[in-house]
């Protein structure tokens, strides 16, 4: 048991060296390849963030547990804006104006009502509610719509920077290599940290009595969640907004349409419990996603902003704080 608290430490120590790593790589890509933040966070970042979620879903899927795959993503997908947003808010506040990030929101509302439309559209042919290949290849024809949106950003981002007075640093190819090798070292470690601590805090949860039920609701969601929680408070804490925003709905985007989608693809899925179990997760998912709309777009006095800001933060925690609540109690 010991064993388990020093890897539980470990672990803790990776993530946050990993995303200390991710975003001090990410940012220094993004002046060299001359895009915004923004776009390192909703691509490079939010998929390598995103690899815990995919891993687990995948292996419940195949495993026949699809409602446990589905709710994994959701759960994950909650957390990400209700503790990562949230946390960030009350810790540091927003500064600046975001509201350009609002299309990637509507993205992820319109991911997630898609993922409704399907799933209750009758495409299983097992039972009344599921998510076959059809329905995962739709999944997937939208996800490639979305890295054609993120290919157009880059386009647009190199056009506008040549426009503007250059950014000074040294484009070659040394450079190229320690900023990709830096990001790349940092997505490893908050993938293989966030694994270290969901592993043995399973182990050292068990070991104290605690009931599976519980465990699967709190630690096992939560820790998918702790390489985007982890980059963003980073981010954050670095004065980098947009990629902690990019690397929030970015990840909320690939959750749905590519590991679904994938999911889907090689296993198709029925929900023999949708309506206890998926139904009021995806509305869970869709109101919160409504919620961060509408805190990003608010306009207020500028002199309170952090206040507000904080404000946000704390309503976002609340939020899911009582899915957590509604997750544990209910059948």
């Amino acid at each position: 048991m010991i064993q388990s608290y020093v890897l539980l430490t470990v672990g803790f120590v990776l993530l946050v060296l990993g995303g200390d790593n991710l975003i001090k790589g990410g940012s220094r890509l993004s002046a060299l390849l001359g895009v915004s933040p923004l776009l390192i966070g909703l691509g490079i970042a939010a998929f390598g963030t995103s690899a815990p979620e995919a891993a687990v879903s995948i292996k419940a899927a195949l495993g026949g547990h699809s409602a446990v795959s589905i709710g994994n993503i959701l759960g994950s997908n909650i957390a990400n804006i209700g503790l990562a947003i949230g946390i960030s808010l009350l810790l540091f506040g927003i500064q600046g104006n975001h509201r350009k990030i609002w299309k990637e929101i509507v993205f992820g509302l319109l991911a997630t009502l898609l993922l409704l439309f399907l799933c209750t559209a009758a495409f299983s042919r097992e039972g009344s509610y599921g998510l076959n290949k059809i329905g995962g290849l739709v999944l997937l024809f939208f996800f490639a719509g979305y890295l054609v949106h993120l290919f157009r950003m880059s386009r647009s981002d190199k056009k506008k920077k040549q426009d503007e007075k250059p950014d000074h640093v040294k484009n070659r190819p040394l450079e190229y290599a320690k900023s990709i090798a830096m990001t790349l070292a940092g997505i490893a470690g908050v993938i293989f940290g966030g694994s270290f601590v969901v592993d043995n805090a399973v182990l050292i949860a068990a070991s104290w009595g605690i009931s599976q039920t519980l465990i699967s609701v709190t630690i096992v969601a939560l820790g998918t969640s702790l390489p985007e929680i982890v980059v963003s408070v980073i981010a954050v804490r670095k004065n980098h907004w947009d990629m902690a925003l990019g690397n929030i709905l970015g990840s909320n985007l690939f959750n749905i349409l590519f590991v679904l989608g994938t999911t889907a693809v090689i296993k198709p899925m029925e929900f023999a419990d949708y309506n206890q179990l998926v139904l009021p997760d995806l509305l869970i998912a869709l109101c919160i996603t409504v919620i961060l709309f509408f805190i990003i777009m608010y306009r207020g006095k500028a002199a309170a902003a952090l206040k507000r800001s904080r404000v946000h933060g704390a309503i976002l925690l609340l939020a899911y704080m009582a899915y957590i609540v509604f997750a544990i109690l209910r059948p």
